[in-house]
């Protein structure tokens, strides 16, 4: 919740400098709160997650018959949103990359090495 807060007064601020916001303070038009990953817990195997609201008290959101499955076969789930009414889930798709060629940098006061990484 605070990095939202954050993001909210830094978008602010950028539009006050540039003289498209006013001096008043900025206000949500939209509730919302952002899960965090340490918050809730994923099951992969029944397609559930399980937010923690408060100590011992839980919401349980199923996406096991959702009709976007086979778009998210291989992600993993990112932090939820909740908003009034409804529960938005972020998923993450890992990619790996592979790197052949691969230079390592040192850099000192006085000198900038380079080597190859092998």
């Amino acid at each position: 919740m605070i990095r939202t807060a954050y993001s909210i007064m830094d978008s602010w601020r950028k539009r006050y400098v540039k003289g498209k916001a006013k001096k008043c303070k900025p206000r949500i038009r939209r509730r919302f709160a952002r899960c965090k990953i340490t918050l809730m817990k994923v099951d992969y195997r029944k397609k559930v997650i399980r937010i923690t609201l408060k100590t011992y008290e839980y919401l349980e959101v199923s996406y096991a018959d959702a009709w976007f499955l086979d778009r998210v076969k291989d992600c993993r789930v990112g932090e939820v949103i909740l908003e009034d009414y409804k529960v938005l889930i972020p998923f993450k798709r890992e990619e790996l990359y592979i790197v052949e060629d691969a230079i390592g940098w040192d850099c000192n006061e006085l000198e900038l090495t380079g080597f190859p990484l092998k």
